[in-house]
């Protein structure tokens, strides 16, 4: 079922509840109300009737009189009076009606609560009992109220094309309402369908009312937004990666067809061989970090969380920085430590961490005028805070916002285009603090170095919960 109809008929359905409790609300008020007016008019015949018979010189022929000349006033009346035995000592009732038939529960009743009012047949009645008298008596008065039956028809028939015509419209305005209200929501399906990779530039239109659909075209454009950014990324990584890969695979078959062209030398065949294995060195490499990159582009749940001590983690990384050059030195700074050392542990993957402080220090030794770099640790009580620092060449302002971007080597000063690279290391490194829901900043002063502050939660078990 299509959703306009869906709203309509659960707007109908809530309009008919609440139409058929105010009818019948009404109905029922009514119909009490008119029952009361009629019990009064009742009993205000049963106590003239009292007074009747207190008067002096008056008879049952008399009453029987004043009962037939008022018999327009109540339709099928009838009136009946007991004496203190509970026995008939007077009766009176219009013309062509059967006689009262009054239960001895009523004559009992009535002497516990005067005036007692029931019902016997179509008609209603009330009983009084007298008991202040020399000879008590119970009188009995019925009557049809042929008004109230009347008017309660003819009210019955009202409240039921109220009903239905009420009904009616909303029914014709709730279809209407869901209708306009599904047809905003048709304009933005349209519209969608329209979005594809190759048009990917276009966007909802919000509108100027506040309400949800504007909430859900926003949601959905910037959704499209970080869709958008995740494409061109991806484009720009499969063609930078393309090329990447390509140039040393054809550096390699260009130095092979050159050795192939002609018989050469030990020592010309070795300066080849040489040469191709660093070309393979350079495209090992390369590959291994696409791979590491393609491993931290998942999720947190996708990887293996443990326990992992910061400090412990930094000290492994001077060896590492000395197995690639006697040259690099790495300082390291454990400022303030605290006399806590859970604040030094954090839940995460040692592996993904280590490579990306790893990536983060060789490129502060690569870089470095003394290739060296020097790493801070310090703590907060919501963080662990690592700056690493070097005294490079520093980044051009222009170049900072884009050196967490794959393949993007900045190149700007002091032959820094000579020195070898993936230009992976930092978007690897960028993505694994990400995964670790830490945060990472860049300060660069040209000619003076760069300083990289990496800032990782501590709780990272509410980090992480799922």
């Amino acid at each position: 079922m299509q959703i306009k109809y869906r709203i309509t008929f659960g707007y109908a359905l809530i309009v008919t509840i609440l139409l058929l409790l105010v009818c019948g609300t009404i109905y029922f008020l009514s119909v009490r109300e008119r029952e009361q007016q009629f019990e009064k008019r009742l009993w205000v015949k049963a106590n003239s009737t009292r007074q009747l018979l207190k008067t002096k010189g008056v008879t049952n022929d008399i009453i029987i009189s004043i009962n037939k000349n008022s018999a327009s006033s109540m339709a099928e009346k009838a009136v009946q009076i007991y004496d203190r035995n509970d026995k008939l000592i007077f009766e009176y009732k219009d013309d062509s009606l059967e006689a009262l038939d009054i239960p001895a529960s009523v004559l009992t009743e009535v002497k516990k609560h005067s005036p007692y009012y029931f019902k016997t047949d179509i008609r209603n009645a009330v009983a009084t009992w007298v008991a202040g008298d020399i000879n008590p008596q119970i009188i009995i008065i019925a009557a049809y109220d042929d008004d109230r039956v009347a008017w309660l028809s003819t009210l019955k028939i009202a409240l039921i094309l109220c009903f239905v015509g009420s009904l009616l419209i909303f029914l014709l305005f709730g279809y209407w309402y869901a209708a306009r209200v599904v047809r905003s929501i048709s304009a933005l399906t349209a519209k969608l369908t329209q979005i594809s990779s190759e048009a990917f530039s276009a966007r909802l239109t919000t509108g100027k009312e506040k309400d949800e659909l504007q909430e859900l075209a926003t949601t959905i454009n910037n959704l499209l937004d970080r869709l958008q950014s995740s494409f061109d990324t991806q484009r720009r990584f499969l063609s930078n990666a393309s090329h990447e890969l390509t140039t040393p695979l054809a550096a390699i078959s260009s130095q092979l067809d050159v050795a192939l062209h002609k018989e050469r030398t030990n020592e010309e065949y070795r300066k080849v061989f040489l040469s191709v294995k660093d070309d393979v060195k350079r495209l090992a490499l390369l590959v291994r970090s696409i791979l590491e990159i393609a491993k931290a582009s998942g999720s947190v749940g996708g990887i293996e969380l443990n326990k992992v001590r910061i400090d412990e983690l930094l000290m492994r990384i001077p060896v590492e920085m000395k197995k690639i050059s006697q040259l690099y030195d790495v300082k390291l700074s454990f400022e303030d430590f605290p006399e806590n050392e859970g604040y030094y542990i954090l839940y995460g993957n040692d592996a993904l961490l280590y490579s990306a402080f790893r990536n983060i220090i060789h490129n502060a030794c690569k870089f470095s005028k003394d290739k060296s770099a020097l790493v801070t640790l310090t703590y907060t009580y919501q963080n662990i805070v690592i700056e690493i620092k070097d005294n490079g060449p520093g980044i051009a302002p222009e170049e900072l916002e884009n050196i967490f971007q794959p393949f993007f080597r900045g190149n700007k000063y002091e032959n820094t285009n000579l020195i070898h690279g993936t230009g992976l290391g930092l978007a690897l490194a960028n993505r694994i603090i990400e995964l670790h829901k830490g945060d990472i900043y860049v300060e660069s002063i040209v000619g003076e170095g760069s300083t990289f502050s990496i800032f990782l939660p501590v709780d990272s078990t509410k980090t992480y919960k799922k």
